[in-house]
Parts: C-alpha cells; structure tokens; sequence
C-alpha cells in the first residue's frame, strides 16, 4: 500500500462524521491550489469514499473547525480548573478549622 493510499484511507475515515449531508444548504465555486501530494491523497480519499474532490475538502474544513472549537472549550475548562483549584487550596485551612472545631 503506497503512503499516498494510506493517508487518503486516513482521512476517509477521519472525515466520515464531517461529510455533505451536514451541510445540505447552497454552495460556492473556489478555485484553489494545493500541494500535489495533498492533492493526491485528497482525490485517493474522494475515490475511496464516492465523494467528490470538494465534498472532502469540505468536510475536512468542518473537521477543522470543530476540533478548534473544542480545543477552546478545552483550554478554557483547563483554565478554570487551574482557578477552582486555587480557590479549593486558598480555603483548605479555613476548612481545617471548621472540619476541626466540629462537635461530632
């Protein structure tokens, strides 16, 4: 199996959540160059798929911009774990106390 047919299975499959049917609204013509290796693994992964060229390249730019979405989200839930977790460490003495001056 040449690299080029193992990438273009590569994206096939990375891309099958991400495909047309999401997105069934009106379309644009674009005329764009790419590297020709690219190119290559994107035509493989179209054939591959039943696709076509700019229903994959589509459906990487959804693939895109979800995963930067939810690398977002992702560093803002780190960044408030990072504060709830100072938070929790400011009160653990005030905490000490109190768990210490209960009656059981």
């Amino acid at each position: 199996m040449s690299e080029s047919t193992r990438r273009a299975r590569m994206l096939r499959e990375a891309l099958r959540p991400y495909g047309d049917e999401r997105n069934p609204g009106s379309h644009s013509k674009l005329s764009i160059s790419l590297p020709t290796d690219l190119l290559e693994v994107v035509k493989a992964a179209a054939a591959e798929s039943g696709d076509s060229v700019s229903a994959v390249i589509a459906a990487s730019l959804r693939r895109t911009l979800e995963d930067a979405e939810q690398a977002r989200l992702d560093a803002a839930i780190e960044a408030q774990n990072e504060e709830n977790l100072d938070w929790a460490n400011a009160f653990l003495p005030v905490t000490a106390r109190l768990w210490a001056d209960l009656e059981w």
